[in-house]
């Protein structure tokens, strides 16, 4: 099952609606604020791996949140951390997201915020609380930990160890002996990027740890690199912070992807019209001990000894409201759709279990989880007043 996409990167739109008249460059300067105070130290954080989301407790005004760790999107708290931690709304601006969806929210800075023992003083932060795309707060009750602090220290993501390593040294970090330095850029926002071959060509990517799943393109660089077998996913499109647009989403797979000299075979890449960027995500953690050095312009891969197994799925992926669990996208001509599974089913039963004795989000988990590992599943569903049972046997499309 291909976890589902959750791609919440931030654009600040530098438009010329300001609060209290600040101009562009202001506004640019405070989302992008962040100091780090700790000095000579290094700490081990134990994550939370939810879907390829990578989740850290962050303390802000000495009360501890759930928070998503980012490399591709601004710092964010919800209005009950604006609350309670007394931040004043300092402008309001226009953000969007990468499926260019917009909103307008508060821009904000926290004095103090602490990730194990690295501090880090007047953080720009926005205010959201992901009103619009309910299954996020699943994943977090404060928010994402973003660019701006992340280039601030250096961070090691070692997946297999679910651990995060933090320091202001990079000669503090292990798992450096065997590995490979790769150049990265970050514009103005602070979005890092940098360029990998896939199929042979060269393309510019972004670092995106926001995005759970390893290639997403755009359509015009999936077009350039003339892609042979592909799949069409019908129903919904990226699931951002601003809200979910309904288009067709496309799969196909890679003959090859290089990341400086190492290379993977035959991985599969996401794309749809609404991409703005090509992103590279957190799975690239499954195949490497991943480093950010971000001060420096560096991303640091070691690589692990072995790697995942072949693309597999039953043909769909989920979502929720604020009710249910149903189904969100539909890959055309795969066993789910063979079968007579529908956009839109509520999902109700599967494998013998009800949904309903769990809370939505741990029924959106442990479903996600049985769809991830199981080869054959029996799902009841809702489809109106009727219900239907489907047995699904997962296969490899490519």
């Amino acid at each position: 099952m291909r976890r589902i996409t959750i791609t919440i990167i931030f654009t600040l739109l530098l438009t010329k609606t300001f609060v209290f008249g600040q101009s562009a460059k202001e506004q640019l300067s405070i989302a992008n604020s962040a100091k780090l105070a700790s000095r000579n130290f290094y700490d081990e954080i134990t994550f939370s791996e939810k879907l390829g989301y990578f989740t850290i407790q962050v303390k802000i005004d000495y009360s501890s949140y759930e928070y998503i760790f980012d490399t591709g999107g601004y710092n964010t708290v919800t209005s009950k951390i604006m609350e309670n931690a007394n931040l004043l709304s300092l402008m309001e601006v226009e953000v969007g997201s990468s499926n260019k969806i917009k909103s307008k929210i508060k821009l904000s800075k926290v004095p103090l915020l602490q990730i194990g023992k690295a501090q880090f003083e007047n953080v720009g932060v926005f205010n959201f609380d992901f009103s619009f795309s309910p299954v996020i707060n699943c994943y977090t009750n404060g928010g994402l930990i973003g660019k701006s602090v992340i280039r601030e220290a250096v961070w090691q993501i070692d997946y297999r160890k679910s651990v995060i390593r933090v320091s202001d040294n990079l000669a503090n970090m292990p798992n450096l002996d065997k590995s490979e330095k790769i150049k990265i850029e970050l514009d103005k926002t602070l979005n890092p990027f940098l360029k990998l071959m896939i199929n042979g060509k060269q393309e510019r990517f972004m670092l995106d740890f926001g995005y759970g799943g390893l290639i997403s393109l755009t359509e015009k660089t999936a077009s350039s690199i003339k892609p042979t077998n592909i799949l069409t996913i019908e129903g919904e499109g990226n699931i951002s912070a601003n809200g979910i647009v309904r288009e067709k989403t496309y799969v196909t797979l890679l003959k090859n992807l290089k990341i400086g000299k190492s290379e993977l075979k035959n991985k599969v890449a996401y794309y749809s019209k609404s991409n703005n960027y090509n992103l590279i995500g957190s799975e690239l953690t499954k195949y490497f001990i991943v480093t950010l050095n971000f001060k420096d312009e560096e991303l640091i891969l070691t690589p692990y000894s072995d790697t995942e197994n072949d693309f597999e799925t039953f043909g769909f992926n989920i979502n929720l409201d604020g009710s249910k669990i149903y189904v969100s996208k539909l890959f055309n001509g795969l066993n789910a759709q063979k079968v007579g599974l529908l956009l839109n089913d509520e999902i109700i039963n599967i494998n013998g279990r009800h949904l309903s004795e769990l809370t939505l989000c741990d029924s959106y988990f442990n479903l996600n989880n049985i769809l991830r590992t199981e080869k054959e599943i029996s799902l009841r569903i809702k489809r109106g007043e009727e219900q239907k049972e489907f047995r699904i046997v997962k296969q490899k499309p490519f």
